[in-house]
């Protein structure tokens, strides 16, 4: 399936993170990051099948620092194209901002080097929610410093692994991360200070600008190929009103996106920030000033393509609505301004185990949104379902996640067809992994792991056999024929050997 840009195949894909699958945390010369710290700290099993969060460790997780060869296996016998992969900024750089790893940067090539020996393009994810712990130490995101930390980082992947692909993301979910961990304490580094928000995210977003800058440095000493794109990954949730004759809830929704979508991407795509933004530091009286050669190195550098994880809507009241509890199957969220909130209504919404919305009724208008207002290329870099899986019997039939992504893929492809320029789709996740909301017990692959197992064995599940099907016929057939799906799955469970384990 062929794209616009670059006459690029389109891109079937999965999406993982390092902190969440990777494990080996202090072997190859690796040391902490704040998400060790975090977990390590605030440990906490919930009762078992209870859909509450676990933190728990990521010692070992899925373990893909020692089984990558083997998931790349079957990956390649999943006919994936694409790997998306969020980089371990500590396991390059252990110990402050100068010294290189030796061991991270081997295991790196090495590990990008056997996705390509699969047919697959590693996709990089430059930094994902976990500041090396080092870092933090000095301040973090919120000292400024950490920009020229941040360009040494940059230098020395593009340069021992720019040859491996031409499509690469700065950052993962500056959103969630700023909000949940500068604005609360439910993430890492948990500080919930207002001013700390405001320097980390101007911070992050200078560190794209200088990812970019560097980017094309890369390209022109040969490290990068000349159609090398730098973009960023963000986690835009698309508004639907509440009451769509209430023009307050309609109100609520446009100030939302504003928040939502313009202030997460409008610095990084078009080099500026919205007005919203900089009202919002005035009436909080932080004492911050973005200086004027900032926003004109942000607009110098502006990153190449856009993507999106799409997981569900959301619906967006004003924040004075009064509405009856008993309407809502959980409490409302609320946020730093009181302008919105976002409402989780009983009547006619699909949810979840873990109370996500299931819905993809907003991805192709959002895409729509996205791309006429960027004018660049997007991809989905996560889109999947959390669940509980029945892992009881020999075969996983995970029917409710097949039935969750061929919705969400065939609003993909629709849009695509429709004009906006889609370079590809990944589905989150590959294997089974440690949820930040979830822990061990909320699932999300297509391949099964047993973490009660010392080698962490992998196993597919149903949906596994589903995405090969829709891979190996370009995206044609997104059909459910449970028969079929079901005598697939059984010929993979008898021809899966001892190494894909």
């Amino acid at each position: 399936m062929k794209t616009n840009n670059n006459q690029r195949d389109f891109i079937f894909s999965c999406s993982t993170n390092s902190f969440q699958i990777e494990g080996g945390r202090n072997l190859g010369g690796r040391t902490d990051s704040i998400w060790d710290e975090f977990t390590k700290r605030n440990f906490v099993i919930p009762p078992a099948n209870v859909a509450a969060r676990e933190i728990n460790s990521i010692e070992i997780a899925a373990d893909f620092f020692h089984k990558y060869k083997t998931d790349a296996k079957i990956m390649n016998n999943l006919g994936l194209n694409g790997f998306v992969y969020n980089m371990d900024w500590t396991r390059i750089f252990p110990k402050n901002e100068s010294y290189i790893n030796p061991e991270g940067i081997k295991w790196h090539v090495d590990m990008f080097q056997t996705m390509v020996d699969n047919g697959i393009q590693p996709i990089p994810i430059i930094f994902h929610w976990d500041t090396p712990l080092w870092a933090q130490i000095q301040g973090g995101w919120e000292n400024p410093d950490i920009l020229k930390w941040f360009r040494n980082y940059c230098q020395v992947i593009f340069e021992h692994l720019g040859k491996f692909t031409d499509l690469w993301y700065v950052n993962d979910e500056n959103s969630t991360f700023t909000l949940q961990g500068y604005l609360s304490d439910y993430l890492p580094p948990a500080r919930n200070d207002k001013t700390a928000f405001a320097k980390a995210i101007h911070n992050l977003n200078m560190a794209a600008a200088i990812a970019k800058q560097e980017f094309e440095i890369a390209k022109e000493k040969g490290f990068i190929a000349k159609t090398g794109m730098l973009g960023i990954d963000h986690d835009w949730t698309p508004a639907i009103p509440y009451d769509q004759t209430d023009n307050k809830d309609l109100e609520a929704c446009r100030i939302y996106n504003q928040w939502f979508l313009d202030f997460w991407l409008d610095p990084n795509m078009k080099g500026t920030y919205p007005q919203i933004f900089m009202d919002w530091l005035t009436d909080n009286k932080i004492e911050m000033i973005i200086p004027q050669t900032d926003l004109e190195f942000l607009k110098a550098n502006t990153l190449d393509f856009i993507g999106w994880n799409y997981y569900r809507p959301c619906y967006v009241a004003d924040f004075n609505k009064v509405i009856d509890s008993q309407e809502l199957i959980k409490p409302s969220e609320e946020f730093f301004v009181k302008d919105f909130k976002i409402v989780y209504p009983k009547a006619n919404v699909r949810y979840t185990d873990w109370k996500w919305v299931v819905d993809p009724q907003m991805l192709e208008p959002g895409a729509k949104v996205l791309f006429e207002r960027y004018q660049k290329p997007l991809m989905i870099v996560e889109n999947g379902m959390g669940a509980f899986d029945d892992k009881s019997q020999e075969m996983i039939l995970d029917v409710e996640r097949i039935e969750y992504l061929k919705e969400h893929l065939h609003a993909v492809l629709q849009a695509k067809a429709n004009g906006v320029d889609f370079i590809g789709y990944s589905m989150w996740t590959y294997c089974d992994i440690f949820s930040p909301s979830g822990g061990y017990r909320k699932d999300y692959g297509l391949v099964s792991v047993d973490f009660n197992s010392p080698i962490r064995e992998r196993k597919p599940k149903l949906s596994y056999v589903w995405y090969k099907q829709v891979i190996s016929s370009d995206g044609t057939d997104l059909s459910i024929n449970l028969e079929k799906l079901t005598n697939g799955l059984q010929t993979e469970l008898r021809n899966w050997d001892l190494h894909k384990k």
